[in-house]
């Protein structure tokens, strides 16, 4: 079972543009000293040239293959969104040894985002105003709760910082305590920073698997195409459009999330045939692409942010809602289920709900307003049952609990063409891209289907547990869900 929810909750974390790395921020501490005071701290995030390349796919809105102001400030911007109000991710404190430690409030100022050397570098100062004295240690502490950054100090060895004192550095892990001492002990110069960044980069990112790179590959191309569908739409660019964003949408859904096991859970219950599979993933395909689209829209249009920038919340309060949308249901459906397996009348039960049931054509007879002639026998007519289908409210919100969780890749897909003013690009792009996806789910939807048929046909008296195992699925990716939205953002 713990297996199972550790599949689970990967599977649920899990997209094709939102999981490839977690990214080590390297991290140099400069000192700005004056007359015996620690007056600030310039604090410099070094990151990776792996990340700086990814960093360049998604926000290089004008494909020059470089990352300029305007898209770094969007870089810039987005960083904030999810740090401003965690303290930047960082603590500083200072003691004496042997003595009380004393908090440094967050006071951080001159932010910016730059390129050096290649990677991108993020830029901030932190206001101390401490006493500098001898045996005074400065401790910094870097961590994120959410695990989206991973952090590494580089300062290390022992610097001069003015005539009187000299600061000795020791690094561990997440933390770096600064000491001042007035020794005299021999200047080190700071280590080369390129090698620890290049060997902690490479080792914390993650190499895309094939569908990861393919979907990548799909927007790249997108970004270039939606950039000439500005200047001249042709048919040649079109055609184009409709492939690639096909193709996104496939690989997109055919990476791990939460739809294709809903899907197979829900239908693996209930069961169904190819067009009631084939209704079902266009519902999805619809909802997700549209989810997308209402949050790019709002922001650009309503919230008046720049472009590249969403609302960091938008992940989780989507998904918290998806998250009581799916345990309703199948909570909903759990009680439908039992009260159908507690009803105890016969299939040769009389009672008056069950002749209703089983002979709904006599109570529409006896009802009707028509007059039939007396000389006719009712036998002789043809009634054509009425279906009065209760579950197909139950799979519009499975397929809206399913989908209107934004994914950043197709976000990033719409705001490329906004950008560019390609408007009638971008819808036929979302529609091409509700087709991949929906492709995708109508698979998930046959399997699931085929399984909850094989069942009833082979094996009658396991039905009952297949269908409540699917529900049971259901509840569990439900509740995975909610306790996750805290750690999910754009």
């Amino acid at each position: 079972m713990i297996i199972l929810l550790i599949f689970l909750k990967t599977e649920i974390l899990a997209c094709a543009l939102c999981a490839l790395m977690t990214p080590t921020a390297h991290i140099l501490l400069n000192f700005n000293v004056s007359q015996d005071t620690l007056e600030d701290i310039e604090v410099s995030w070094i990151f990776s040239k792996n990340f700086t390349d990814l960093t360049l796919e998604s926000y290089d809105f004008n494909s020059n293959s470089k990352l300029d102001k305007n898209e770094l400030d969007d870089v810039n911007f987005a960083m904030l969104n999810y740090i401003s109000n965690k303290n930047f991710l960082m603590n500083f404190e200072w003691y004496d040894k042997n003595g009380t430690a004393n908090t440094i409030k967050g006071n951080f100022s001159d932010v910016k985002m730059v390129m050096e050397n290649g990677k991108i570098v993020f830029k901030f100062r932190q206001k101390v105003g401490i006493k500098i004295q001898n045996n005074r240690v400065l401790k910094t502490t870097a961590g994120d709760k959410n695990g989206f950054f991973n952090f590494t100090f580089l300062n290390s060895g022992h610097k001069k910082i003015d005539d009187n004192f000299y600061i000795e550095f020791n690094s561990n892990l997440n933390a770096n305590f600064a000491l001042f001492i007035t020794d005299q002990i021999e200047h080190k110069t700071q280590k080369s920073l390129d090698e620890p960044v290049k060997q902690n980069g490479s080792e914390n990112t993650k190499k895309p698997n094939f569908i990861n790179q393919s979907a990548i590959n799909s927007l790249e191309k997108l970004k270039a195409i939606f950039i000439k569908s500005a200047e001249n739409l042709d048919i040649k660019i079109l055609i184009s459009v409709i492939s690639i964003s096909f193709l996104y949408g496939f690989f997109h859904a055919a990476g791990p999330g939460h739809a294709k096991i809903l899907t197979t859970s829900y239908f693996l219950a209930n069961g169904g045939n190819y067009m009631k599979s084939f209704l079902f993933s266009l519902k999805i395909g619809f909802f997700h692409v549209a989810g997308a689209f209402f949050v790019v829209v709002t922001t650009l249009f309503f919230v008046d942010l720049i472009s590249g920038s969403i609302s960091p919340n938008a992940i989780k309060i989507t998904t918290q809602i998806s998250a009581v949308m799916i345990i309703l249901i199948a909570i909903f459906m759990f009680f439908k289920k039992i009260k159908e397996r507690a009803n105890t009348h016969t299939k040769e039960c009389k009672c008056a709900i069950c002749s209703t049931i089983k002979e709904p054509e006599s109570l529409i007879f006896s009802n009707s307003k028509f007059k039939i002639s007396n000389n006719i026998n009712h036998n002789d007519l043809k009634f054509k049952n009425i279906k009065f289908n209760s579950k197909n409210k139950e799979e519009w919100f499975i397929a809206l609990a399913s989908a209107i969780i934004p994914c950043p890749g197709t976000i990033l897909a719409f705001l490329l063409a906004f950008n560019v003013g390609s408007y009638l690009t971008a819808f036929i792009s979302a529609l091409f891209m509700g087709l991949g996806m929906s492709f995708v789910i109508f698979l998930a939807a046959i399997f699931g289907a085929g399984v909850n048929k094989i069942t009833n046909l082979k094996f009658k008296k396991l039905t009952i547990y297949i269908e409540f195992l699917g529900l049971a699925f259901m509840l569990i990716i439900g509740i995975l869900m909610f306790l996750i939205a805290d750690n999910l953002k754009i």
